[in-house]
């Protein structure tokens, strides 16, 4: 069920698929939003991962911030995300920016990462 969450300061739209299975977070590609997964890949993963994703702030239905388009925002930001919201190592899924940003965290917090699969990202 979507809802809006305190992530850093900020309201962010946030999705949680409840299941008792491993944290899988998704990060969706640049100016798109959580919504565009619903078709394709959740259905392939809900049943047996507990899911979490959100809308990147300047995306879908989060607001936008100065800077907030930026790599360094928006690492800081999915950061926060899994330290406030999934507390747990999660396996991330990232498409595009997602799958950069994805690859930005492994490198910076390993310690939050179980693993990392990409799509479409440089």
């Amino acid at each position: 069920m979507p809802q809006y969450l305190d992530v850093d300061g900020h309201q962010v739209y946030s999705y949680e698929w409840d299941n008792n299975g491993e944290a899988v977070l998704l990060l969706h590609g640049g100016l798109s939003q959580t919504s565009h997964w619903d078709s394709q890949l959740l259905p392939a993963i809900e049943d047996d991962f507990h899911v979490f994703a959100y809308d990147r702030t300047a995306h879908g239905f989060t607001g936008d911030r100065e800077g907030s388009l930026h790599f360094e925002y928006q690492l800081k930001e999915a950061i926060a995300y899994l330290e406030t919201v999934v507390k747990e190592p999660a396996h991330i899924i990232g498409y595009s920016d997602g799958g950069i940003i994805a690859l930005l965290l492994a490198i910076q917090r390993p310690d939050l990462i179980r693993s990392v699969v990409t799509l479409g990202a440089n």
